[in-house]
């Protein structure tokens, strides 16, 4: 029977597949069982041991994704801030930017004004 090479043959891989399951598996070195045997050791507490604690930051910073990931956080953090803060100057907001002072202390010796404020006033 011929196939087409860009079709698969059902019966011929359920023949392969047959043949590769009535093969035998071979045991395990001796050589393998030891050194298996002998990592597995390594990884053991010694006898009285106790699991060392880590920290809650730095599971948190691992749980994270590292050191790296924290970096990329925090720097966007501020860049959020600084472009929140920036477009607080273009709404009218003043109570913000005079950080609570009345209307009293509020004049232009203050300085405290954003560059759309600056341009209304002339």
């Amino acid at each position: 029977m011929t196939v087409a090479p860009d079709k698969p043959d059902p019966n011929g891989i359920d023949q392969m597949l047959d043949e590769l399951a009535a093969l035998p598996v071979p045991d395990p070195s001796g050589d393998l069982v030891a050194r298996v045997l002998a990592d597995a050791e390594l990884h053991l507490l010694a006898p009285g041991g106790r699991v060392a604690v880590t920290p809650w930051w730095q599971q948190i910073v691992r749980g994270i994704g590292g050191w790296g990931a924290v970096s990329g956080l925090f720097a966007a953090t501020a860049t959020g801030f600084v472009i929140g803060l920036g477009a607080v100057g273009d709404t009218g907001v003043d109570a913000f930017w005079t950080l609570g002072y009345d209307e009293a202390y509020y004049d232009t010796d203050l300085g405290l004004d954003a560059f759309g404020w600056a341009l209304e006033e002339g």
